[in-house]
C-alpha cells in the first residue's frame, strides 16, 4: 500500500504510518499533495444512512475532482513549489478548480462570497415578507423563522472558520515530537497548522479551517442552516415569482427570480454534502478514514471479502465502484442512534480530550 498511485491518476501518495493511519509526510510537516478519492454513495451498511445525492456529481472523475477541490485541492503544486520541491507527476487540469480568480488569490475569495451571498439572501427577506404578507395577511412568524436561521447559520460558518479546530495541547505536542508519547488516534498533522489537529474530519476551503475535534459540531449545523436556508427560499420564491409577474412589478419580479436562481442552486450544491457529512456522523466515520479506504471492503463471487487496501492496482481500479463500508472495521462504530448520540453529546472543550471517540 505504502508509495503506490492507484486508484489516483492524478498523483502519488505519501507512506501511511499503520499506527496512527497519518501520512508521514504531513507528520513530518510536508503537505500531503494529493490523495485517493471514491464515488461519495457508498453508504450500503445502514439502509437508514443517507446516500449522497448524484444531482452534482455525475461521474467518476467527478467525484474524484469535486471531494479534492472541497478540500483545497489544486494547491499541490503551489505547495510544492514554496517547499522548493516538484510534484512526480503534472496535476492534471480540474473541473472545478481555478488558480485565480480575475487575478487573485483564490483562497480568500470563498469564505467572502459564503458569507456576503448569505446577507444578500437575508436581505432579500423584506421583499419575501412583503408579498407573503400581502397573500396571507401576516408575517411575524416568516420573518422570525429566516431571521433566527439565517443568524445561526451565519454564526456558525464563522465559528467554524474563525475556531481552534481542535491542536494537540502544546505540551502534549513537544512530547510527541521528542518521541516520548504517540499521535492520539484520529488525530492528524494538517499543512495549515504547527500542531496536528485532533478528531481531525477535513479542511474545507469554504471556511479556510480545518474541521476537527473543536469545530465539528459548528461545521454540521453550517450545512444543516444551508440546506434549511435554500430549500426554504426555492418554496417560498417560487410562490412569489408569478405573483411579481401578474402584478407587474417587474424590478422585483427580477430581484425575485435572481434570488431563486442562487437558492436552487445553492439547494443543488450544498443537500448532497449534508447528505454525505450526515452519513459519516452516523457512521463515526471521518473524512480522512473514507479517503483512505479504512472501512471499506469488496465482496468476490462467493462472498469473500477482501480489504480494498489489500487490492493491487489493478484490481483496485477495477472494483472502484464495488466498495462497501464494513462496520466491523470501524471500532468508533456504534450504531447510527449511539454515533449520533456521541456526536452531538460528548464534551470537546475538556483539556483531557484526545478525540478518540
Amino acid at each position: 500500500m505504502a508509495g503506490t498511485s492507484r486508484g489516483n491518476p492524478q498523483g502519488v501518495y505519501a507512506a501511511v504510518d499503520p499506527a496512527h493511519g497519518n501520512d508521514q509526510s504531513e507528520l513530518l510537516g510536508t503537505p500531503q499533495f494529493s490523495f485517493r478519492n471514491r464515488p461519495l454513495d457508498r453508504t450500503q451498511s445502514y439502509s437508514i444512512v443517507p446516500e449522497a445525492g448524484r444531482s452534482l456529481l455525475q461521474s467518476r472523475v467527478d467525484h474524484q475532482d469535486f471531494v479534492t477541490w472541497q478540500e483545497g485541492g489544486g494547491e499541490e503544486q503551489e505547495q510544492a513549489d514554496s517547499l522548493g520541491e516538484s510534484l512526480p507527476v503534472p496535476a492534471a487540469s480540474k473541473k472545478y478548480d481555478h488558480p485565480t480568480i480575475c487575478g487573485i488569490d483564490k483562497r480568500p475569495f470563498f469564505p467572502t462570497v459564503l458569507i456576503v451571498s448569505l446577507l444578500w439572501s437575508m436581505g432579500m427577506t423584506w421583499l419575501q415578507s412583503l408579498v407573503v404578507s400581502d397573500l396571507f395577511g401576516g408575517t411575524s412568524g416568516v420573518n422570525v423563522f429566516f431571521l433566527f436561521v439565517y443568524t445561526a447559520t451565519i454564526g456558525t460558518a464563522l465559528h467554524t472558520s474563525l475556531s481552534n479546530p481542535g491542536l494537540m495541547p502544546e505540551e502534549a505536542f513537544r512530547k510527541w515530537q521528542d518521541g516520548r508519547t504517540t499521535l492520539p488516534k484520529r488525530a492528524h498533522k494538517h499543512w495549515l497548522y504547527r500542531r496536528p489537529v485532533l478528531r481531525f474530519h477535513q479542511y474545507c476551503r469554504w471556511v479556510t479551517n480545518c474541521v476537527g475535534l473543536r469545530n465539528h459540531r459548528s461545521y454540521m449545523l453550517m450545512l444543516i442552516g444551508f440546506v434549511t436556508i435554500s430549500i426554504s427560499d426555492v418554496l417560498i420564491d417560487l410562490l412569489l415569482v408569478p405573483v411579481h409577474l401578474s402584478r407587474g412589478a417587474y424590478g422585483s419580479e427580477l430581484l425575485c427570480l435572481v434570488h431563486l436562481l442562487y437558492s436552487a442552486y445553492f439547494a443543488w450544491y450544498a443537500t448532497p454534502l449534508l447528505r454525505q457529512h450526515a452519513a459519516f456522523v452516523m457512521r463515526n466515520e471521518l473524512t480522512q478514514e473514507w479517503k483512505r479506504d479504512d472501512y471499506y471492503v469488496v465482496y468476490d463471487e462467493h462472498g469473500n471479502k477482501t480489504h480494498v487496501n489489500d487490492l493491487d492496482t489493478e484490481d483496485y481500479n477495477r472494483l472502484f465502484d464495488e466498495f462497501q463500508y464494513d462496520p466491523s472495521l470501524n471500532p468508533y462504530d456504534k450504531g447510527w442512534v449511539h454515533n449520533c448520540l456521541v456526536f452531538w453529546t460528548t464534551s470537546r472543550h475538556d483539556e483531557e480530550q484526545a478525540g478518540d471517540f
